[in-house]
């Protein structure tokens, strides 16, 4: 299944969803000043496990989806929701196929505005 960007851009879907997941995630945790260690131990996973689908070299089941969004106090469904991006003006033309190529902002997740 393909999402077409306009302009004859067509890209996989899944790949997208995944790089769409990650981002949403990385935006609601820097926004609740949660880290990705707190979200790694409430989905039960280790920190290196959630570093990678946050990075996109590891997907997102569909548990994993509902876990993170009880975590953050969110729908799995605003997890998929690329309307943030696409205001931010995200470039879904380099992201084509590629899912780590959407470029996550350095956050600094794992640190406190005090550290």
């Amino acid at each position: 299944m393909t999402l077409a960007l306009g302009a004859g851009v067509q890209i996989d879907k899944a790949p997208y969803m995944e790089s769409v997941v990650s981002w949403n995630v990385r935006m609601l945790l820097t926004a609740h000043d949660l880290s990705q260690s707190a979200l790694a131990k409430a989905m039960g996973v280790q920190r290196s496990a959630m570093s990678k689908k946050l990075a996109g070299s590891t997907t997102w089941s569909l548990a994993d989806l509902v876990r993170a969004a009880e975590f953050l106090g969110t729908t799995p469904q605003s997890l998929m929701d690329d309307s943030l991006m696409s205001q931010m003006g995200i470039d879904m033309k380099k992201a084509a196929g590629e899912p780590a190529a959407i470029k996550l902002p350095q956050l600094g997740l794992n640190q406190r505005h005090f550290d």
